[in-house]
């Protein structure tokens, strides 16, 4: 057999196995999950906002224990109240199976509808949901700050019937940990026994 023959195989082998070593290392890297602190650094950050108390707050205010944070607004018809219903559901059963576990929770409610939701709107909205519930508002260009930093979208949908309007915005319950960085997050209709048993085997490690 011809010695460039031979050359010329082993050549093509050689390639072909760099290639095939390539492609495994490839699909590898794409198969990783997000590590923790590449979440913790699209989702989360500062802010400056007021509490349905009428008390201005940073996410410094918060910073010990977890904020399980949902943004949406007080006119919302149907998708606000059934998450903040769930939300609240999983925290009971997390009370009721540990309260200390809950007492390391504090739900959060950050408007999207600045314009309409003061702090006593805020206030008499948060009321009808987890007894710990924190409601926040702001100016728009705060609420705008707050929502970028949690990759929240939220638009103004008006309709020329009416001169109210509604709010399009994403559904998506966050867990903070007490060190403000992104833990987890929960989309919208997660049932709230499934919710209770993230959170505890969270808070339990």
């Amino acid at each position: 057999m011809p010695k460039s023959f031979i050359a010329r195989s082993i050549f093509i082998l050689c390639i072909a196995l760099i290639v095939a070593a390539a492609a495994f290392i490839g699909m590898k890297v794409f198969d990783q999950k997000p590590t923790s602190s590449q979440s913790s650094s699209l989702i989360g950050g500062p802010f400056n906002l007021v509490d349905h108390t009428g008390k201005n707050v940073t996410e410094k205010d918060f910073l010990g224990k977890y904020m399980l944070i949902y943004f949406g607004y007080t006119y919302c018809p149907d998708v606000c109240p059934t998450s903040l219903t769930l939300l609240s559901g999983a925290m009971d059963i997390v009370e009721e199976k540990d309260p200390e576990l809950a007492k390391q929770i504090t739900p959060v409610f950050i408007t999207v509808d600045p314009e309409r939701d003061t702090v006593s709107a805020i206030h008499d909205y948060v009321e009808n949901f987890y007894p710990t519930m924190v409601g926040l508002t702001g100016t728009t260009e705060q609420v705008a700050a707050a929502a970028k930093a949690y990759r929240v979208f939220y638009q103004k949908a008006e309709t020329e019937e009416s001169s109210e309007y509604l709010m399009d915005h994403s559904s998506i319950t966050y867990l903070i940990g007490p060190d403000g960085l992104y833990a987890k997050h929960y989309g919208h209709g997660t049932e709230s026994d499934k919710m209770a048993a993230s959170l505890i085997d969270i808070l339990s490690k």
